[in-house]
This record gives structure tokens, C-alpha cells and sequence, in this order.
């Protein structure tokens, strides 16, 4: 069994306890972009991915492919696929590059959607939102099949 921690846009908010405990205990970690700065500890995990965000400086990826048990797995930002309109690009991004799962972030919503037989997974950000609460995914990846919840920070 395979999990995945996924978080974005902390926006220069410090990472919560909870967060950073979630992410020592995950196989994987994923962070979508806006807040590389304040990664912190967390740069220094074996098991972490960054893709850069629309506010984040260069030296980052925009867009890398986690293959975990099978699933392909694309990761970016969202902002160069127009993410706030809607996720056909994305989508159509994804089944390009072979993947069937995408973790993006930038619209700071969490959702988990579906689109172009892609599964498409914001996790929401990390910072105050007006949409909603401090969130990150959390999924699990066992026999090719993955499934994840949205988790809300208290």
C-alpha cells in the first residue's frame, strides 16, 4: 500500500504540526506550487515532489509524472491549464502524457473530479481561503487503483 500526501498554496503561511506529521508518515509527498519557501523541513524527505506554482520562483519543475503501483500520475500547478475556468485542458494535458490521476492546485478549491476519464484532484491550499478551509488530499494507492479524501485542517 502506497500513500500519498498532497498539499498547496500555503502562500506564506507556516506548515501546520499536523501537516508536517501527516507528510514523515507518507510514502509520498506532493506539493503543488505557491509557498516553496516555506517547505521548510519538509525539502529534506527522500519522498517529496515540488512542481512550482504561478508564484513561486524558477529552479522548479512546472510539471513532473509519479508513477506509483501502476498509476501514472501527473503533477503541476493548474494556472498554465486555466484550472479556475475549467479542467478539460488539464485533462487533455494528462491523457497526453498517459496519465490517469492529476494533483493540481491554484484555484485554492478542494475537489476531486472527474473529466476525460482523468481523475483530477485539488487538494485546496494550505492558507486562509474566502472558498473554504486548510485542506490536503490524502490517497492511498494499493493494486493499481488509487483513492483519496479531501482532509480539512483544524
Amino acid at each position: 500500500m502506497n500513500t500519498i500526501l498532497a498539499f498547496s498554496d500555503s502562500h506564506g503561511d507556516p506548515l501546520p504540526q499536523s501537516l508536517v506529521s501527516v507528510a514523515a508518515e507518507s510514502k509520498y509527498v506532493f506539493f503543488l506550487g505557491d509557498g516553496i519557501s516555506e517547505l521548510g523541513g519538509l525539502l529534506t524527505l527522500k519522498n517529496l515532489h515540488v512542481v512550482r506554482g504561478n508564484c513561486d520562483r524558477a529552479g522548479f519543475k512546472s510539471e513532473e509524472i509519479v508513477q506509483v503501483d501502476g498509476v501514472k500520475i501527473l503533477l503541476t500547478h493548474g494556472h498554465e491549464y486555466n484550472v479556475k475556468r475549467n479542467l478539460l485542458l488539464l485533462a487533455c494535458r494528462a491523457k497526453e502524457l498517459g496519465c490517469s490521476v492529476v494533483f493540481y492546485g491554484h484555484t485554492h478549491f478542494a475537489s476531486i473530479d472527474e473529466c476525460e476519464g482523468v481523475t483530477l484532484i485539488c487538494p485546496g491550499a494550505m492558507c486562509r481561503s474566502y472558498f473554504s478551509k486548510p485542506s490536503y488530499a490524502y490517497a492511498v494507492v494499493s493494486g493499481g487503483k488509487l483513492t483519496c479524501k479531501i482532509v480539512d485542517i483544524i
